[in-house]
């Protein structure tokens, strides 16, 4: 009887902590995601001014280019690897460079 006894103890203990953490988790993410959430109104923030905007497409640019390149490198066979470095390093200047007018500006 007292194995039963702990073994409900310890179901409910558990639950209790995924239940906290399933709403903790819940309320973080309507509170960043939300209509009022920060990051709604970052991105709203960034849309809104061009400096930032080309910021963020230069950014998105290059992430995407990031992926490409590591899929190319899964191919040995594939000549554009150096390009595409080229090119990420070229928009990481460009960044800065943005970055820097952005801040300063």
């Amino acid at each position: 009887m007292q194995r039963v006894i702990d073994e409900s103890r310890e179901t409910l203990v558990a639950l209790v902590v995924v239940s906290c953490l399933i709403t903790g988790i819940g309320g973080a993410a309507f509170y960043t995601l939300g209509p009022d959430g920060w990051l709604t109104n970052m991105l709203s923030d960034v849309l809104r001014n061009p400096n930032l905007s080309a910021l963020a497409s230069l950014a998105a640019v290059m992430a995407i280019l990031a992926l490409c390149k590591r899929w190319l490198d899964r191919n040995t066979r594939s000549s554009l690897n150096n390009l595409l470095v080229g090119v990420v390093a070229l928009g990481g200047f460009v960044l800065i460079l943005q970055g820097i007018r952005t801040t300063l500006g």
